[in-house]
């Protein structure tokens, strides 16, 4: 449907962005992984709004500007971040912290989201003005091509990554004294700085290498990272009682997958989405699978396979109904997250 009396789409972001950027506050908040995907666009934005922001991670941010918001810090290292945070004492914690690996062989290998959990929740406990406490799970509690209608208590994680951010939220909602947690899981998560898309899906579109599954009809959750730093902004300035126990999944919309990788397409190189059958794409995932035996890496393998043919739609009702609208429109995330691919590859390219 057309925005009324002919207001462009574009227009419209524009005003939400000043809207919500207008907003000064000087609220505490915590946030750890704050150097990660997410966290650079969190860390940004609520230092933006006028937040008193504390980024503990150990890698510093991408963002020059917000070194004064950065320490170097583990948070399996408990006394340290005790002291630290004491210091801080923040009203807010937002937990992004994490390992996100899906290659991973064992539960061990996800320390930081188990044991540093458990160390933040601790810490959490000691706090006198502590208000709010924002886990980031994963939809990968659930495998994906389960169908799901609400945020039920998950049955059946992918891969020891799902299994430890269960245990994580099992953990917060009996450990965390203060019944003020909030869990959110975050979906199809894309936009500048994503490490993965970069050298992968969007460089093989950008070089012109991709083909894409003939008839697909799958579809996924997709949220633009500016729009996820968003809803955990609106999540973090709520009520209580509108936030408080409860779990939202993080995203814009349910669409098809071939909507989403047309557009990058179009907007990279200007050409029509071409599409391989499905099982070619099969034999050739099955040929990157022994390649990979090898240490030898190929576009397509088995699980890239999986994925790129499971539909896998979240339950964001609740999320949208509560937040309202994403402030940025999808043609105009992709044109954005474009319009920074071209510079960075092109700086990248100049350097090397």
């Amino acid at each position: 449907m057309d925005p009324p009396y002919g207001i462009s789409a574009s227009i419209i972001n524009g005003i939400l962005r000043i809207r919500y950027s207008l907003v000064v506050v000087s609220t505490r908040v915590l946030v750890t992984g704050g150097s990660g995907f997410i966290g650079i666009h969190l860390v940004k934005m609520l230092h933006s709004r006028g937040y008193r922001v504390l980024n503990l991670d150990v890698q510093a941010p991408i963002d020059g500007r917000h070194l004064d918001l950065w320490v170097n810090c583990s948070i399996l290292n408990l006394e340290i971040m005790q002291g630290l945070v004491a210091d801080f004492s923040p009203e807010a914690i937002i937990h992004l912290a994490a390992v996100t690996t899906q290659n991973a062989k064992n539960i061990n290998e996800f320390e930081v989201n188990l044991l540093g959990t458990e160390n933040l929740i601790k810490v959490a406990n000691e706090l006198c003005d502590f208000q709010k406490f924002i886990f980031a799970s994963t939809q990968y509690v659930n495998t994906p091509g389960l169908s799901l209608s609400s945020t039920e208590q998950p049955s059946k994680p992918y891969g020891f990554y799902g299994e430890s951010k269960v245990l994580g939220e099992l953990m917060l909602k009996s450990k965390l004294i203060k019944p003020n947690w909030t869990i959110i899981r975050p979906t199809t998560i894309w936009g500048p700085w994503h490490s993965i898309l970069i050298d992968g899906l969007w460089k093989q579109i950008a070089n012109g290498r991709y083909f894409h599954p003939a008839n697909d009809r799958a579809v996924k959750c997709y949220g633009y990272v500016e729009n996820t730093a968003w809803q955990i902004v609106r999540l973090l300035e709520l009520s209580q009682d509108e936030t408080a126990c409860k779990v939202f999944y993080l995203g814009d919309e349910n669409l098809l997958q071939s909507n989403w990788v047309g557009l990058f397409v179009s907007k990279l190189n200007g050409k029509e989405m071409r599409e391989i059958p499905k099982f070619l794409l099969f034999v050739l995932s099955e040929f990157g699978e022994w390649l990979g035996k090898f240490g030898i890496k190929f576009p397509i393998y088995r699980s890239r396979y999986r994925n790129l043919l499971t539909t896998n739609p979240s339950p964001i009702d609740d999320t949208l109904k509560l937040l309202g609208p994403s402030p940025i429109g999808l043609e105009a995330a992709v044109e954005e997250t474009c319009v920074w691919l071209k510079q960075f590859y092109s700086t990248r390219m100049r350097v090397s």
